[in-house]
């Protein structure tokens, strides 16, 4: 496939001056209402991280006596390292302060923003879900960190399922910019653009799915790849280095600064509609669909 080497050339350069993938020390705003985090595993910690670096003050509710005993600990490391890292405007020790973790959801009770991050189970979400309706008031906000639930099956039976989203973090959640907001059939506009809102605050470059899907954009997309790659590998065309070598040496050139829409309109589309319209009676998910 032809490809403008220029042009691509051009806008690696310019995502080169632009930074890395790594987001933007957040904007800490001595008014950012106080915020809630359900869960401090390994992703709960750092989203806690990052909403202590947004200037929020941050309730924390883990019910495992063990993860709460070292989440503090746990929640300092992350801080001092971001901070050494230039990621973090704040004293870490002086945004300890502003952190609670219990046990008991009541803690939650002037969160303006609740962040679920449990397990990735329905059954679990929904009932930590209805937990924080519980707690909060009505007009709080409530993102589910979920990596492909539809957020649909969350809001059933919620008390006010307007406000529940989803909230897709990349892990560490306190350095990196993705982020994807998901609505459900029955989430508001307004709470997806309140949600958008509080994304940019953190330092994301977050994402907006309109309708609800499972996996949304990047997990649909990754496992299309890994559904091909393992294919390639179980049917003998080639070895597991093999694949990985090419997708590193192909995807992994200009993935960090285009994405596929932007990079098709960087190379030429017509080359693409020629290799896809070749490649379309191979693709293992039509041929067993067919069969």
């Amino acid at each position: 496939m032809s490809r403008h080497p220029g042009a691509v050339k051009a806008s690696i350069n310019s995502k080169r001056r632009s930074g890395s993938g790594r987001a933007a020390a957040p904007r800490s705003l001595p008014d950012a209402g106080p915020a809630g985090v359900v869960g401090m595993g390994l992703m709960g910690t750092s989203i806690t991280a990052c909403l202590l670096g947004a200037g929020h003050s941050v309730a924390c509710v883990e019910r495992d006596p063990a993860q709460r005993r070292t989440a503090a600990r746990r929640l300092l490391h992350l801080l001092k390292d971001g901070a050494a890292k230039g990621l973090l405007r704040s004293d870490p020790e002086t945004l300890m302060k502003r952190v609670t973790v219990s046990g008991d959801v009541s803690v939650l009770s002037a969160a303006e923003i609740v962040v679920e991050s449990t397990v990735e189970d329905v059954a679990v979400k929904r009932q930590v879900i209805a937990a924080i309706e519980g707690s909060v008031s009505s007009k709080a906000l409530i993102g589910s960190n979920t990596s492909a639930i539809p957020v649909s099956e969350l809001q059933r039976n919620a008390v006010y399922p307007q406000r529940i989203l989803g909230l897709h973090w990349a892990e560490p959640a306190n350095i990196t910019r993705f982020m994807e907001v998901i609505c459900g059939r029955q989430t508001s506009p307004a709470s997806a653009q309140r949600a958008m809102r509080l994304a940019r605050h953190w330092g994301k470059e977050p994402s907006l799915l309109r309708k609800d899907i499972r996996g949304f954009i990047t997990n649909r997309i990754m496992y299309a790849i890994l559904r091909e790659a393992f294919y390639l590998v179980e049917n003998g065309f080639a070895t597991v280095a093999d694949v990985d070598r090419s997708l590193r040496n192909d995807l992994g050139y200009w993935i960090t600064f285009a994405g596929p829409f932007r990079f098709m309109d960087l190379t030429g589309i017509p080359a693409y509609a020629a290799v896809m319209k070749d490649l379309r009676p191979t693709w293992t998910v039509l041929r067993r669909c067919r069969g």
